[in-house]
């Protein structure tokens, strides 16, 4: 009867302790093989964040250059159809000034003829266009819906000329309208063809901590790395996960399969 239970007991054991080292080896694998996608996909959004920060700054740049156009011109632009339609690209939906804070020219003009609006009294562009104003800072606003389709950002640039006296005084915006995802789409299609899953968002304003969604990949992100960057008076934020998951589990399934079979050798 001992020698029978010897038998047994014996196997036994070594099944269990087979099994905890087996389980133990894969959790410390899994750990491994998570905190090294942390790290890969941590350095991507560094990466694809400075992209995105250096797509969104050529649209900044172009309200920039029509700003010194107007300085040039003492306030003056002539020929503001010709400069604009020499800025344009795939990525702007339109380019636009507002003497006062009223927008008076449009280009192209062509279906955006609703968009000549006085932005420092309007209800929905009113507070953030104040606050431009106020503060001599470019402002971001959106994503806004486009009349012609899609979601844009609207870019406005306050720009200041001195009076006789040398005083600064507020002259009016530059300002343009930029397409999202448009704008920064190599960014966000070389993040998919790397295998990630992406959002990104921003906050409304300068003086709000919420996000809103700018462009999503599709499927849930579930406990991403993120990185986040300031521009346009906005906190923006990029997160990222690989579209497998954190742990390749087919790999994992395959580690528990081969160790399965020796633990049921040595147990034999």
């Amino acid at each position: 009867m001992k020698k029978l239970k010897k038998r047994f007991i014996i196997p036994a054991v070594v099944f269990i302790l087979g099994m905890c080292a087996l389980i133990g080896a894969i959790y410390v694998v899994g750990k491994s093989q998570e905190q090294q996608n942390r790290t890969n996909a941590k350095l991507n959004a560094m990466t694809y964040t400075e992209r995105i920060y250096g797509e969104l700054m050529e649209g900044i740049g172009v309200t920039d250059s029509l700003k010194q156009v107007v300085i040039s011109g003492d306030g003056n632009i002539n020929r503001f159809y010709d400069i604009a339609a020499n800025m344009m690209d795939d990525s702007i939906q339109s380019i636009q000034i507002a003497p006062n804070g009223v927008v008076s020219e449009i280009y192209p003009e062509e279906s955006n003829e609703s968009s000549k609006i006085d932005l420092i009294n309007d209800s929905d562009r009113g507070e953030i266009s104040r606050y431009a104003r106020d503060n001599d800072t470019v402002i971001m606003q959106g994503p806004l819906e486009l009349k012609q389709g899609g979601y844009g950002i609207a870019v406005r640039n306050p720009v200041y000329l001195e009076d006789e006296s040398g005083q600064e005084f507020f002259w009016g915006f530059t300002i343009v309208i930029i397409r999202v995802p448009e704008i920064f789409s190599d960014s966000v299609k070389s993040l998919s063809d790397f295998g990630y899953q992406y959002c990104l968002s921003k906050t409304g304003s300068p003086w709000e901590e919420a996000y809103e969604v700018v462009d999503c990949s599709g499927g849930s992100i579930s406990a991403p790395v993120s990185y986040t960057f300031e521009i346009g008076g906005s906190v923006w934020k990029l997160e990222v996960m690989p579209q497998n998951g954190w742990v390749d589990k087919s790999y994992l399934y395959s580690i528990f399969g081969g160790g399965l079979l020796i633990v049921l050798l040595l147990t034999g």
